[in-house]
């Protein structure tokens, strides 16, 4: 990707992201609205845009973390497994650790949550393998899963209000997509060779 490329995707993640997470944010904290004051809106234009910029940070370490993967594990056949099970252990951490630390009366909660981040990950998976092919299947769950579970845990341990907690997911989740989505239309295609 060249650098100019690598730019669009940057500012059009950022744009978005924070716009998108800005509304979340209103709807979330309704008291922003009604007091109809400067503070509440960058407050919430802060939260959307700090929730975006950890989006970008934690999508580029995926793209190292991905090469250092495929590095390490000789190919992606067993690379692509270990993400598989790092994938299972995401999504079991995400509902039993919350459970140690919020208590496990709200277990139905956590894992109806879980279940909605693995299947918004399913079909921005299957929307990308589409795209490029199969292989991408695997590697784009494993960003939309592990990449922001690890990003959504300041959320996780600064506040236990609902609608915050969703709206900076929200605003993860749809950052996320949005650039794994975009990452091939943004690549060079190599000239042929003769």
């Amino acid at each position: 990707m060249k650098i100019k490329g690598f730019l669009k995707m940057f500012w059009m993640t950022l744009l978005i992201g924070t716009a998108f997470g800005f509304v979340l944010n209103l709807i979330a904290e309704p008291q922003y609205v009604q007091d109809q004051s400067v503070a509440g809106y960058v407050v919430a234009l802060t939260y959307s845009s700090t929730w975006t910029a950890i989006s970008l940070m934690g999508f580029f370490a995926y793209l190292i973390l991905h090469r250092v993967g495929l590095d390490l594990f000789r190919g992606a056949k067993l690379w692509n497994r270990v993400q598989v099970v790092l994938i299972a252990f995401a999504l079991f951490d995400g509902i039993y650790l919350r459970g140690l630390a919020f208590g496990f009366d709200r277990m139905p909660l956590y894992i109806g949550e879980m279940a909605v981040l693995a299947l918004v990950a399913f079909l921005v998976a299957r929307a990308k393998a589409r795209e490029t092919n199969f292989t991408a299947f695997i590697p784009t769950m494993f960003l939309m899963t592990v990449i922001t579970l690890i990003e959504w845990i300041p959320a996780l341990q600064a506040t236990e209000n609902r609608g915050m907690l969703w709206a900076s997911l929200a605003t993860l989740v749809m950052c996320n997509a949005y650039q794994i989505l975009m990452l091939h239309r943004l690549q060079e295609v190599p000239a042929p060779s003769r």
